[in-house]
Formats: structure tokens, sequence, C-alpha cells
């Protein structure tokens, strides 16, 4: 007997299970699936670029090439300006004859297609008709300094051609001063 007051005694110290606690019952936890990260929004679409600002980069562009490309790229324009008659590509070839250091033929050329093109579009609206008509401005301003240029120029031969013939005249009156003194100079006799 005492056999079974130990065993019942130790049967007592064995765990058991905790009584549950008081309150709603709590359910297991369960770990929810992950839920898909949100796609990423693409970005917002910059600020539009209009054809004014693409050919200002463009005529960026065109003052860092070599003479041989840019040959090359006005012949390219050129063509695709023959094949499409687009107003963009029309002001890429007016950028590429006015750059700094055109000859001034190309420069004329540039001119003339930037009046064409104002003259045409003069009723409808353009979205390059403002820049075009800055371009045909500063265009039209350097033709007229060239002018004024070319006429100080020329005001300035005349005014060597004159000045020269100043110069020989005033010699050949020094000459025939020096002559008439050394014939009034009396001679010394030894």
């Amino acid at each position: 007997m005492l056999a079974w007051i130990v065993v019942l005694g130790t049967a007592g110290c064995v765990m058991q299970p905790s009584p549950p606690p008081e309150g709603p019952p709590t359910q297991p936890v369960v770990e929810a699936p992950a839920e898909p990260k949100p796609k990423p929004e693409p970005p917002a679409p910059g600020p539009r670029v209009s054809d004014a600002e693409r050919l200002l980069a463009y005529y960026e562009y065109l003052l860092t090439l070599e003479p041989d490309a840019l040959a090359q790229e006005q012949e390219r324009t050129l063509r695709f300006y023959g094949e499409h008659r687009s107003e963009f590509a029309l002001m890429q070839l007016v950028l590429i004859r006015c750059r700094p250091n055109a000859p001034k033929a190309d420069r004329i050329q540039a001119l003339e297609m930037l009046s064409s093109y104002l003259k045409e579009n003069a009723e409808r609206p353009a979205d390059l008709r403002p820049l075009a008509l800055m371009l045909r401005n500063q265009l039209l301003e350097l033709q007229r300094q060239d002018a004024e240029i070319q006429a100080q120029v020329q005001k300035l031969k005349e005014e060597k051609g004159r000045s020269d013939q100043l110069k020989e005249k005033l010699d050949a009156l020094v000459e025939t001063e020096r002559k008439m003194l050394e014939r009034t100079k009396p001679t010394r006799n030894p």
C-alpha cells in the first residue's frame, strides 16, 4: 500500500496541462500569407519637352561636331527633310546653316528658309513659329551688321588710299624742297 501512496504521490508531480485561461478561447496564431508588395508605380512622366527645347539641344549638339561629322549630319538632315518635309527637320537645317562661323551663303539660305516658313505659316498656329521668328530676326541683325562692317571696311580702304596719296604728295614736296635748298646753297671753295 505504501507503494500505491508513493505512486499516487509522484503521479501528482507529473506535469499536467495547465487549465485554459479564463476568457474567450484564443485561436491558434496562424501567420497570414504575406500580402504581395504593391507594384511600384511607374515614375511620373517628366515634363513634356517641346520641339523648341529639342531644337536648342540639337543646336548644342551641332556645336560639338567636327567639320566632317557636321557635313554628314547636314546630309542626313537634308535627306530626311527631302523625304518628310517636316517643320522640325526644316528648323534643324536652319540651325545647321546659322551656326557660328558658317559661311555667309549658308546664313543667307537659312534666312530665306525662315522667311518662307514664316510666310507660309502666318495664318495657322505653329509651335516652332516663335523660334523661327527669333532666328530670322537674329539673322537679319547679323546681315545688317555684316553690311555695316563691309561699309566701314570700304570707307577705311578709301581713307587709306587718300592717306597714301597725301603721303606721296608730301614726300614729293619734301624732295622738291630739298632740291631747291641744294641749288640755293653756296658751294665752298677750298
